[in-house]
């Protein structure tokens, strides 16, 4: 069991930390080559890294190059100098800095850091569940499987969905509510898909559903149980979708190729388990049959 749960971790681990924390760009600049990296502002000023390097020559290590109390990203939006210390800014920097609220970013770590252990969780969820049906991984899975591990890695993904979709209401720039959050298709927001965000909440209230009743397994029909369970592909197909088109790493190339190379894994191993459903049927059915005879 440690050396399964050892080998996940490590896959998922060059996944996660494939997304280096960054924060959203909050301004518009000049043209920047990002050369396919993931945009990082990382001194949280407003200006990602590239494009003060690139383009205003500030350091992306300082969130105020010129030490006049004025956040770059702020001095860039007004029009005055972020290298200029005798320039401090006018009423409009100092009125788009008040604006600034510098404990935002956090709201916008937590939601990306929740979304990804809500996939991973989720991920593996899905992968316990299709490997134990599966001939050829099943051989590998047994051994370490656990339905009570199966069910808590199940709750985890509920949790973080959770986290994931709450945190948003603290942002001040999204200007989500519980209803944004909670209700599908309610969201007026410009900064992400509404569509797309409707597909997250559906996918939430599914994964909740799906983990409730796993854990009153032993109360509940087992034919009413099995059929419910047939929603997991759909579920994880639009957690995909979701996280795919409103995802802010997913323009990475690589995070957005791990991401669906994950996504396309499970597909393979779903298909494959269907397939060899479908011949012990038959076979089954066939051997009822000559014995028939």
């Amino acid at each position: 069991m440690k050396n399964f749960l050892v080998i996940i971790f490590v896959f998922f681990a060059v996944i996660f930390f494939a997304v280096k924390t960054s924060a959203q760009e909050k301004t518009i600049t000049s043209v920047v080559d990002y050369k396919g990296e993931v945009i990082v502002d990382s001194d949280l000023d407003g200006l990602t890294d590239k494009g003060e390097v690139q383009v205003y020559g500030t350091d992306p290590g300082k969130a105020d190059t010129d030490g006049d109390g004025i956040l770059d990203g702020a001095e860039v939006l007004s029009g005055t100098d972020p290298l200029n210390q005798n320039n401090p800014g006018t009423a409009k920097s100092k009125e788009i800095f008040s604006g600034i609220n510098p404990d935002a970013p956090w709201v916008w770590y937590a939601a990306r850091v929740a979304g990804i252990l809500a996939f991973i969780s989720l991920w593996l969820t899905v992968f316990l569940g299709l490997s134990i049906r599966n001939p050829i991984l099943k051989k590998i899975i047994e051994p370490v499987y656990s339905l009570d591990f199966h069910c808590f890695v199940a709750a985890l993904a509920v949790l973080w969905a959770l986290v994931h979709g709450t945190v948003l209401i603290f942002d001040p720039k999204l200007g989500f509510h519980l209803k944004d959050v909670f209700l599908p298709f309610v969201s007026q927001t410009t900064l992400v898909e509404p569509k797309y965000l409707a597909l997250g909440i559906v996918a939430f209230y599914m994964m909740a559903v799906l983990t409730v009743t796993s854990y009153l397994r032993s109360h509940l029909n087992h034919k009413f149980w099995r059929v419910l369970h047939f929603l997991n592909p759909i579920v994880f197909l639009f957690v995909v979708v979701h996280g795919y088109m409103n995802g802010t790493d997913m323009k990475n190339f690589y995070v957005g190729s791990a991401f669906l190379f994950s996504s396309f894994l499970l597909v393979l191993i779903y298909l494959s388990s269907l397939i060899f459903s479908v011949v012990r049927k038959f076979k089954k059915s066939s051997e009822e049959n000559n014995y028939s005879a």
